[in-house]
């Protein structure tokens, strides 16, 4: 799920984006890197006389430390393991968390080139985690739910910093990282039929805003969450009709001429890649698991923009 392949087993503008950030956001905790540290390297243990829920709440703000030991290393994989696999929280507490990563995931949206884009893309990643959980143990409302696929979503139009791993730094993978979130997101059956609608339009438009090909493997990871949608029981193929039709268009429109236009050409070879990734994650699945027609579909368009 993380960068570094870890594994777990139309965007509405919200007020959420104009929310100052709480001050516990904004500091870092009392506890040092040698702290965490120690809880990684015995087992994910709750240290003696300490909280789960509140080093979790203290781990939310480790997303915007430029520190990757700090930021993913421990805070990922602590959080990982107390939320996800060893469930140490109650909904209650998990609730809590999801309203602290909220402002986390819009900070200085539209930013680039700049640290700020740890904070939204890891605070996207730890979000994750806890869509993952609400896979295992549900807990989001209804309301809750829709809430946090609307912040994705915004994130997915509003991204503009396209930095993949950063010497020192580490992975910033904000793209990459909010398509993780609508992976687990795809896959709830609280997820409507119009939800799974926007998904797709996101992700089909976050191809079309990039200003340069992807190459830090986003383009897999929202494969991924297109795959989730895919793979529904209510799954419906026209959703993706539009986009396609829609690439099979603008590649015809780019090769009018031999004066190729470098930007639109970015942006049909992007869209190219995902299908293609969505194409090769769907071929190690069996026939009967996706419509024939859906599969001829995304090979026909394929064949026509690739």
């Amino acid at each position: 799920m993380a960068s570094r392949s870890r594994k777990l087993c139309g965007c509405a503008i919200l007020v959420v984006a104009l929310m100052p950030m709480p001050p516990l956001l904004a500091a870092l905790g009392s506890h040092d890197t040698n702290f965490w540290k120690a809880i990684a390297e015995h087992n994910f243990t709750v240290p003696p006389n300490e909280s789960a829920n509140k080093l979790a709440l203290e781990i939310v703000d480790l997303a915007g430390n430029t520190d990757p030991v700090l930021r993913d290393d421990c805070g990922y994989e602590i959080f990982a393991a107390w939320i996800y696999r060893q469930q140490l929280l109650s909904a209650e507490q998990l609730e809590e968390l999801r309203r602290k990563l909220l402002p986390g995931m819009v900070y200085h949206l539209g930013e680039s080139d700049t640290d700020t884009v740890f904070r939204r893309s890891f605070s996207a990643l730890y979000m994750s985690i806890l869509a993952a959980q609400d896979l295992q143990r549900p807990f989001l409302s209804e309301a809750a739910f829709k809430e946090t696929l609307d912040v994705a979503l915004q994130c997915c139009a509003g991204e503009k910093d396209l930095s993949g791993y950063m010497p020192e730094k580490g992975w910033a993978h904000a793209t990459a990282h909010v398509a993780d979130l609508l992976k687990f997101l795809g896959r709830n059956t609280k997820l409507s039929a119009e939800d799974q609608k926007r998904i797709v339009a996101g992700i089909s438009q976050r191809c079309r805003t990039t200003t340069s090909v992807f190459i830090w493997g986003e383009d897999g990871r929202m494969a991924a969450a297109l795959l989730s949608i895919v793979d529904r029981k209510d799954f419906e193929p026209k959703n993706f009709d539009e986009w396609f039709n829609g690439a099979i268009i603008e590649n015809k429109e780019l090769w009018k001429t031999t004066d190729i236009n470098p930007a639109a050409y970015v942006k049909v070879r992007t869209q190219a890649n995902v299908i293609t990734q969505l194409v090769a994650k769907m071929a190690v699945q069996k026939d009967n698991e996706i419509p024939r027609q859906f599969r001829d579909k995304l090979n026909a368009t394929l064949a026509q923009i690739d």
